[in-house]
């Protein structure tokens, strides 16, 4: 269970190691709890720019990957400059987890290899990629960076075609 990792000595390693605020820490307990006790498995979290999403999605997604109630993640961007960014909190945050971009992995084979994908939509969608390329229950968790954007169209069929837990994140 998510909820039951949330210890108060798991928390303060959140707080004092990732440097999570209280909110943020509040976020996570409310996804965990949700998850736990009403099987909820589609979330989103409203956050003003600059607030930390990014920081408090490596942590959710820690917390997923370390309770087994995720194997794959997929971290979906609308740029690759925030795919990049993204990579610089994945890389201190999920280090022991091989964060990579699917871009880049797809050419070196590393994809194979990690438990965190970081892709932008636009390289999932060329060629419909991603139906070729995963099954829709390849990963057990997918965010959705700036999800009010991936809404409509070929988007949303991308964010809709894989079926593990969601967490949609817009400002």
């Amino acid at each position: 269970l998510l909820s039951e990792k949330l210890t108060p000595d798991y928390l303060r390693r959140f707080r004092d190691d990732i440097k999570l605020r209280g909110y943020q820490i509040g976020a996570l307990d409310a996804i965990a709890r949700q998850f736990d006790n009403e099987k909820r498995r589609k979330f989103l979290l409203e956050m003003a720019t600059g607030t930390g999403k990014t920081l408090l999605c490596a942590a959710l997604i820690r917390l997923f990957l370390e309770t087994r109630n995720a194997e794959r993640v997929l971290f979906i961007v609308d740029r690759i400059e925030l795919a990049k960014q993204t990579m610089e909190d994945f890389n201190v945050v999920l280090r022991e987890y091989s964060p990579v971009i699917y871009k880049n992995a797809r050419r070196t084979g590393e994809l194979l290899g990690s438990s965190v994908v970081v892709a932008t939509i636009q390289s999932l969608m060329v060629d419909r990629r991603y139906r070729e390329e995963f099954t829709p229950f390849y990963f057990d968790l997918v965010v959705n960076d700036e999800a009010h954007r991936s809404i409509y169209g070929d988007s949303r069929e991308v964010v809709q075609f894989f079926q593990g837990t969601r967490v949609g994140l817009t400002a």
